[in-house]
C-alpha cells in the first residue's frame, strides 16, 4: 500500500518496529486479559473497558463503538493525521528515515507553496514576538500582559506578540524578504485598498496571538486590540491552510494534558486559555471567535470524551454553552457547565480566587439536565403552568438521548423536584415524545444513527464468510483453494474488497499482516479477527468451510435467478425464461455435487 508516496516496504519495516501495545498504551492505560489487552475507548465515553489490543495480530477493536484497526489506522484517528503524516510519526519514533517522495511535477508545486506558506506565517509570528519583545513600542503590550500577570515563559510558550499601528508595517518586512503580496493575501495578512491600488496590514495595533494546527505549526493568527478600535478581536480569514471551524486554541499544547485528566475544559477566548497555562491548568483550549462546531468537537474526542465548558457567564456565554452543549451531547461526550459568577470571566476568576478556587468549580459544574433546567427556568415563569410544560418539553429531547435508566431516573427527580411536578407525569411526556420519535424515525439523531449502524453491519455479516477469512489471515496457503473455486465472489459487500485486499498482499508478500490494509479495510480486519472463533487445523474442515461458502453463493444465485425469471415471465420474454431456467437447473446440479 504505497499511499503517498512512500514504498511499501518501508511501511512493512515501520510496522515492524512498532509493537501496538507499546504505542496504545502511551494514549490509553492497557491491562493484560488471557492474550491480549484492555482498556477505556479513547474514542467513545465508556466505564467498563471494552477496547482491546492484541499483540499477536497486531490489531486493535473497541466492542462498544466499533472502531479498530491498524496501528496506522489508531494514530490517525488519535491524533488526527492523514496516512502519510501517521506513516512520518510512528517512522520518527522507530527511528526509520523515510525515503524522499517522487512526485509530480504538479504535486511538488503544491507541497513547496504549502511548505512556503508555513514559513511565511512562522516568520509572521517571530516578526510579532520580537516587536513585543525588543521594541519600545512593544512595552506598552509587555505591560499589558505583566500587569494581567503573564510571565516571560508564558509569553514565550504562546508565542505572543504586537503588532504596529502602521498600515504597511508587516508589508515592509515581508518585502524585504521577498515575500509577495500574493502570498500575503492567501494568508489573509493583508488586504487590498479601497482604491484598488496596493494593500496595507489586516492587524495593526494589536497583540498577537499565533494559532497552531495539531502538528505546530503556526497556520492563522488572532489579533486584541491595544486601544478602543474596533472589533475588539479580530482573526484570520479562511485561508489554505486555516478553518476557523476545525480548529481549537491551545489543542496542540493541551492534548496530552486533556488524555491524562480525561477532561476538556472549554473557554472563549485567547486570553482564557493562557490565564488558565499561567495557573498551572493546561486541559484548556478555546473556540475560536465562533460558536463550537461538531469539527471542533470531533477533534477534542480524540483526547477525551469528558468536556467541561466554561464560557463567560453573559446571555452570550449562556447562547454558546447551550449550543456546545447539544453538539458535545449529540456526539455522545458527557458535558458539564462551569457555573462562573455573573461578570467574570475564567481569566478574571483565576485573577480573584486562583487555581484550586477554579479546579472546584469545574469539578462542581452542572451536568447537561441541570444547566439546561436553571437557564429555563431563569428565562420562564415556572410558577405557572404553561411554563412547567414549556419547560418539560424543552428538556424532553435531552432525557430522550440519556442511555442509562439510572442517569434517567435521577434527571427526572431532579426535574420534579425543581418543577414540582410527580416523576409520573414528566415519565408520561417522555413515553409520548419517544412514541413520536418511533412513528417518525426520520427525526432520529443522525449521529447515534451513524454510531449504531456502525455495528449493526458488522455484526449482521455471514458469519462463515467472517470466519473463513480469520482462517485465511491465519493460514495463508488456504487462498489457493479459495481462488480455485470462485475467490472474491464467494464473500458479500463488505467482505468480498477485504478478501481481495488481502489475496492481493498474499500474491504480492507471499503473507498478510494488519499493517498491510488500509484504514477502511483494517478496521474490518479487526472486526473479523477479533471475531470469538477457534481456528481448526484440519484441512477437512477448512475445506467444509469453502464448501460452505460455495453453497451459500449458489443459494444467492438461485433466490435472484428466481426474481429474474418472474419478471421474465410477466414481460413475456420467452427466450429469457428458457435460459433462466436452464440456470437454474444448472444451480441445482451443482449444489447436488457439494451437498455431503
Amino acid at each position: 500500500m504505497a499511499t503517498g508516496f512512500i514504498p511499501q516496504e518501508i511501511i512493512d519495516e515501520i510496522a515492524a518496529y512498532s509493537d501496538i501495545v507499546e504505542i496504545v498504551n502511551e494514549y490509553v492505560p492497557l491491562k493484560k486479559r488471557g492474550r491480549n489487552f484492555q482498556g477505556l475507548c479513547p474514542f467513545h465515553h465508556e466505564k467498563t473497558p471494552s477496547f482491546t489490543v492484541s499483540p499477536d495480530k497486531q490489531i486493535f477493536r473497541c466492542f462498544g463503538c466499533g472502531v479498530g484497526g491498524n496501528i496506522f489506522s489508531f494514530i490517525m484517528q488519535i491524533e488526527g493525521l492523514n496516512f502519510p503524516e501517521a506513516v512520518e510519526k510512528l517512522a520518527q519514533r522507530a527511528g526509520i528515515p523515510l525515503p524522499k517522495q517522487e512526485m509530480t511535477a504538479a504535486q511538488k508545486e503544491e507541497l513547496k507553496q504549502k511548505e512556503r506558506w508555513y514559513k511565511i506565517n512562522e516568520l509572521t509570528a517571530q516578526f510579532y514576538h520580537k516587536i513585543l519583545l525588543d521594541t519600545k513600542f512593544g512595552k506598552k503590550a509587555l505591560d499589558y500582559l505583566k500587569k494581567r500577570g503573564i510571565t516571560a515563559e508564558i509569553i514565550e510558550k504562546f508565542h505572543l506578540g504586537v503588532s504596529l499601528p502602521d498600515w504597511d508595517g508587516l508589508i515592509k518586512f515581508m518585502n524585504k524578504r521577498g515575500v509577495r503580496y500574493k502570498e500575503l493575501l492567501e494568508l489573509g495578512l493583508i488586504l487590498p485598498k479601497n482604491s484598488g491600488r496596493g494593500y496595507y496590514d489586516r492587524f495593526r495595533n494589536r497583540l498577537m496571538f499565533p494559532i497552531w494546527d495539531n502538528a505546530s505549526r503556526v497556520i492563522a493568527f488572532g489579533g486584541r486590540v491595544l486601544d478602543d478600535g474596533e472589533p475588539k478581536y479580530l482573526n484570520s480569514p479562511d485561508t489554505p491552510l486555516f478553518n476557523k471551524g476545525y480548529y481549537l486554541y491551545g489543542l496542540h499544547l493541551a492534548k496530552s494534558s486533556i488524555r491524562n485528566e480525561d477532561l476538556a475544559v472549554i473557554v472563549e477566548g485567547y486570553m482564557d486559555v493562557i490565564a488558565c497555562h499561567q495557573y498551572g491548568i493546561t486541559n484548556v483550549v478555546a473556540s475560536l471567535g465562533t460558536a463550537l462546531t461538531q469539527q471542533q468537537a470531533r477533534a477534542l474526542m480524540r483526547h477525551t470524551y469528558n468536556v467541561a465548558i466554561a464560557y463567560d457567564a453573559d446571555i452570550a456565554g449562556s447562547n454558546a454553552t447551550l449550543r456546545g452543549l447539544d453538539i458535545l451531547g449529540d456526539l455522545g461526550c458527557q458535558v458539564r457547565v462551569v457555573n462562573l459568577p455573573k461578570g467574570l470571566d475564567p481569566d478574571e476568576y483565576l485573577r480573584n480566587f486562583g487555581s484550586q478556587e477554579f479546579s472546584k468549580l469545574v469539578a462542581q459544574g452542572e451536568n447537561l439536565i441541570e444547566y439546561k433546567l436553571s437557564n429555563a427556568m431563569e428565562n420562564v415563569n415556572h410558577a405557572s403552568i404553561e411554563g412547567k410544560i414549556k419547560i418539560i418539553q424543552s428538556i424532553l429531547p435531552d432525557l430522550y438521548k440519556i442511555d442509562s435508566p439510572v442517569a434517567r431516573e435521577g434527571a427526572v427527580k431532579l426535574i420534579s423536584n425543581k418543577l414540582g411536578i410527580a416523576d409520573t407525569s414528566i415519565l408520561s411526556e417522555l413515553r409520548k415524545y419517544r412514541q413520536e420519535k418511533q412513528k417518525f424515525p426520520q427525526n432520529k439523531d443522525r449521529n447515534s444513527e451513524k454510531r449504531e449502524n456502525k455495528i449493526v453491519n458488522l455484526t449482521d455479516l455471514n458469519k462463515i464468510e467472517v470466519q473463513m477469512l480469520k482462517i485465511l489471515f491465519e493460514h495463508n496457503k488456504y487462498f489457493a483453494d479459495v481462488e480455485k473455486v470462485g475467490g472474491k465472489e464467494l464473500f458479500t459487500s463488505p467482505l468480498n474488497e477485504l478478501y481481495q485486499q488481502m489475496v492481493e498482499k498474499f500474491l504480492l508478500k507471499g503473507k498478510v499482516i494488519g499493517s498491510d490494509l488500509n484504514e477502511k479495510d483494517s478496521e474490518l480486519l479487526a472486526f473479523v479477527l477479533m471475531n470469538e472463533f477457534d481456528i481448526p487445523n484440519s484441512d477437512k474442515v477448512v475445506a467444509d468451510y469453502i464448501k460452505n461458502l460455495q453453497i451459500n453463493k449458489l443459494n444467492k444465485d438461485y433466490s435472484n435467478t428466481i426474481k429474474e425469471l418472474s419478471e421474465a415471465e410477466k414481460l413475456g420474454d420467452a427466450e429469457g425464461v428458457k435460459k433462466l431456467l436452464s440456470h437454474i437447473e444448472w444451480i441445482i446440479q451443482q449444489k447436488k455435487l457439494l451437498a455431503p
